[in-house]
């Protein structure tokens, strides 16, 4: 028979070496992967996170980030901060006016039904004035985000 093996029998080996090297690898992405995602918070806006010896990574919420310089939600600005004080107007009950609005038009648009709807994950810079840190809370407490969880870096 033209092009054909001599009977059915099929000498197959694997080499575990090889494949053992290839999963180690894998395991090493994984692992430095990981570590680089709980330091993508401190980088994403200049915000130096305060340090903690917390065991539970963070979970994705809607994020309010408190840095030196200004206020954000997600990524866009809501207001400017000069000298630890907010630079924006305040409502008459002394909550920071654009971040009420964005924080309630946000509500609005969100799924009242999801976990954890009203959630927020602050990342405020370690140096952030504790009076700063109270008028951001109040203002989206006001807006019905009423639980928060902040962000650190683990130790």
């Amino acid at each position: 028979m033209a092009g054909g093996g001599e009977g059915d029998q099929f000498d197959v080996s694997i080499n575990l070496t090889a494949l053992l090297d290839v999963l180690t690898n894998l395991l090493f992405f994984l692992m430095f992967g990981y570590a680089a995602q709980q330091y993508s918070m401190e980088a994403k806006a200049g915000v130096r996170l305060p340090e903690s010896t917390a065991e539970v990574a963070p979970k994705k919420d809607l994020e309010v980030i408190i840095s030196v310089n200004e206020i954000r939600v997600e990524d866009t600005i809501i207001a400017k901060i000069k000298d630890g004080k907010v630079d924006a107007p305040l409502t008459p009950t002394g909550r920071i006016g654009p971040l009420t609005q964005r924080m309630t038009t946000i509500k609005e648009r969100r799924p009242a039904n999801l976990p954890d709807a009203d959630v927020l994950l602050i990342l405020a810079d370690k140096e952030t004035p504790y009076a700063l840190l109270r008028k951001v809370l109040n203002s989206c407490a006001e807006a019905g985000f009423i639980k928060f969880r902040m962000g650190v870096l683990m130790q």
